[in-house]
C-alpha cells in the first residue's frame, strides 16, 4: 500500500471520504493514510477524523507561518510517506519540500492563487454569464506544483450544473462529486494506471481569457 499524508485546511470531509475509502471501499489495500496534518487548529475535519477513528497521535497542527518547509519535512520523514495529498489545504506548500515528496491537489473550476472554497464557482458562473454560455465546470485531481493549481492532471471529471441554484446548493452538490474525484485519481495513481493531462482551461479564445481574468482581478481584491 502507498502511504499517504492527508493535508486539511477546513471541514476534512474529502479526507473523511477518503479515510472511509480506505477502510472498506475503492482505495481498501492501496493506499493507507499514516498522518493527518492541517494548517490550523481549528480545523472542522480534526474533529471528524477523531469521530471516525483515526489516531489522535497522527493527527499534526502546523503553524504556516513559521518555517512551513521544516515542520512538514519532518513530519513526512518520520512517517516515511510515498505521497502527499492535499484536500482542501490552503497554504503554498514550499518549492523545498516539493524537491523531496511528490503530492497530489484537490480543485475544481478556476485555478491559480486566492482561488478557493465557493468563490472558484462564483468565478465560474460569472464567466459563463458574461460570454453567455452554460458550460461544465471541471473537477480534478492534479500533481502539486511550485505554483497554484498549476500541476499536470491524472484525473478529471467535467461535470453539468444547474445555473439556476444559489452558490451553495451548487457547492454542495459538486462536494460529493470532488470526492469520487480525489478517490480515483488516488487509486489511479496507486495501481499507476493514470494518464497525465494539462490544466483545463476555463476560457477558450483570446475575448473569453480577457473576460475570464478580468473576474478573476475582481475576486482576488
Amino acid at each position: 500500500m502507498l502511504k499517504f499524508a492527508n493535508l486539511i485546511s477546513g471541514s476534512g470531509s474529502t479526507n473523511l471520504a477518503i479515510l472511509k475509502a480506505e477502510k472498506e471501499g475503492e482505495l481498501f489495500g492501496l493506499t493507507k493514510t499514516v498522518v493527518l496534518i492541517s494548517s490550523t487548529k481549528k480545523a472542522e475535519g480534526i474533529k471528524k477524523a477523531k469521530e471516525f477513528g483515526f489516531p489522535e497521535k497522527d493527527i499534526y497542527v502546523v503553524n504556516p507561518k513559521k518555517n512551513l518547509s521544516n515542520q512538514l519535512l519532518k513530519i513526512f520523514d518520520k512517517y516515511k510517506i510515498d505521497y502527499f495529498h492535499q484536500l482542501g489545504w490552503l497554504p503554498k506548500t514550499p518549492i523545498d519540500v516539493l524537491k523531496k515528496y511528490k503530492g497530489l491537489n484537490q480543485h475544481l473550476g478556476p485555478g491559480g492563487k486566492g482561488m478557493y472554497g465557493e468563490r472558484r464557482i462564483s468565478v465560474f458562473l460569472e464567466f459563463c454569464k458574461r460570454i453567455g454560455k452554460k458550460r461544465k465546470i471541471p473537477v480534478f485531481c492534479q500533481w502539486v506544483a511550485p505554483e497554484y493549481d498549476e500541476g499536470k492532471v491524472i484525473f478529471l471529471e467535467y461535470v453539468k450544473i444547474d445555473f439556476q441554484e444559489p452558490i451553495e446548493k451548487i457547492a454542495e452538490n459538486l462536494k460529493k462529486i470532488e470526492h469520487k474525484v480525489q478517490i480515483k485519481g488516488r487509486k489511479l495513481l496507486a495501481l499507476g494506471k493514470f494518464k497525465e493531462k494539462e490544466v483545463p482551461e476555463i476560457a477558450k479564445t483570446k475575448k473569453e481569457k480577457e473576460i475570464f481574468l478580468e473576474i478573476i482581478k475582481k475576486y482576488r481584491n
